[in-house]
């Protein structure tokens, strides 16, 4: 009798001990699972360029100076997030601000022309209830916030790209160094010449030294401008930010060459206008993830 009450009481120590272990290895898989959900969800997010011929790139430029730079930032970035992630066929966000101080760039990336077209044919009264509500939210006894309206909105298409065999076109997220290149045409003739350009002096740019990691031609849908855009990864890797060398395969656009090599006659009608800035990525948005579960799916 003793020995089977022995014998129970071994077995009873073994079980508590087995539980116990297993309390703990599931008090800590869930911990260092719910550390690990929380970080993903913090995890720096990515404005990834799909290939597709149908995806359309939106550009937003607003003017600003060194001393209203930051506060167009923060409008474009509270104004735009919630407003932009459940619209149908959003697929990114992107703000960046120039080093120089003169500019604030909204880029959105979307699945094809129409699903933009859609997003901004919205009832007015939808956007202005959208901004009242932003207002409200934002205004904490300090003065309201500034409403401010970009410069230009220009919509585009890939062109073209240079990039390492088996990556993708993308910019990361806060502190990546972008070069924005935009080329303005007067004629919209001309758009086609000044990308054979562009594109014949692309694979040069792969040989710089530093190199950018990768390198997108774009153009707009109306044939206006064109969009040269280098990522450059992040500002920590370089001592100073001077040092990014310019991608300078934009100057010189629209010129022949005379026989004696100098510049000769413009090819074009007319030159176009390039206007190139270095910018920092302050954030990239990431639209909201589908639904995967309802109340009616179990």
């Amino acid at each position: 009798m003793q020995r089977v009450l022995g014998n129970l009481t071994r077995q009873s120590r073994r079980w508590y001990l087995v539980r116990g272990v297993f309390a703990i290895a599931l008090v800590l898989w869930l911990g260092l699972g719910g550390a690990i959900a929380a970080y993903a969800d913090k995890a720096p997010q990515a404005l990834v360029f799909a290939t597709e011929p149908e995806t359309v790139s939106v550009l937003s430029v607003y003017e600003t100076t060194p001393d209203t730079q930051l506060e167009a930032v923060s409008t474009v970035l509270k104004s735009s997030k919630a407003f932009f992630k459940g619209a149908e066929g959003f697929k990114g966000l992107s703000v960046l601000q120039s080093e120089d101080g003169s500019r604030v760039i909204a880029l959105t990336q979307w699945t094809d022309a129409a699903s933009y077209e859609a997003f901004i044919a919205q009832p007015v009264e939808d956007y202005t209830k959208y901004q009242k509500e932003y207002q409200k939210e934002s205004f904490k006894g300090g003065k309201p916030p500034v409403t401010i309206t970009p410069a230009k909105t220009e919509v585009f298409e890939l062109a073209d790209m240079q990039i390492a065999s088996g990556m993708v076109p993308v910019i990361r997220g806060q502190g990546a160094l972008v070069q924005l290149g935009e080329v303005s045409v007067a004629e919209t003739e001309d758009l086609p010449e000044v990308l054979s350009e562009v594109e014949q002096a692309l694979p040069a740019v792969t040989k710089m030294y530093p190199a950018p990691r990768s390198v997108m031609l774009l153009k707009s849908v109306d044939n206006s401008e064109a969009l040269l855009m280098a990522y450059w990864g992040y500002a920590e890797e370089f001592q100073d930010l001077t040092q990014v060398p310019a991608v300078d395969v934009l100057s010189g656009l629209g010129t022949v060459e005379a026989e004696d090599g100098e510049a000769g006659a413009i090819a074009l009608q007319a030159p176009p206008t390039v206007d190139q800035h270095l910018y920092k990525v302050v954030n990239v948005i990431a639209p909201k993830p589908p639904k995967q579960y309802s109340k009616k799916s179990y």
